[in-house]
């Protein structure tokens, strides 16, 4: 079974349901594009990427499915933000006193 569909029947809500289906769409679409980034050099996304939709997508997905989203390992990783860095982020509490 698909893991979008499987989470939207375990919360078992119409907009857990609803959101399910969007989810199986946008990932067909998104390894559609990119097999097809992939085959090309050069390649860029156009405006109907969709990349476009992963954010909106990956926070509703959180606000609905709640802690059971992070199982949505593909959605995750292109919806959350980027990282400009590798390195672990580490707090500077001293810094953040001084504010």
């Amino acid at each position: 079974m698909n893991i979008y569909r499987r989470l939207g029947d375990q919360v078992a809500t119409s907009e857990a349901r609803e959101l399910a289906e969007q989810l199986v769409a946008w990932h067909d679409a998104m390894v559609k594009h990119l097999r097809v980034l992939g085959s090309r050099q050069e390649a860029h996304c156009d405006e109907e990427c969709p990349h476009e939709d992963a954010a909106s997508l990956w926070a509703a997905a959180q606000k609905t499915f709640g802690s059971r989203a992070r199982e949505l390992l593909f959605l995750r990783t292109h919806g959350q933000p980027k990282r400009l860095t590798t390195a672990p982020q580490v707090r500077d509490r001293a810094a953040e006193m001084r504010m």
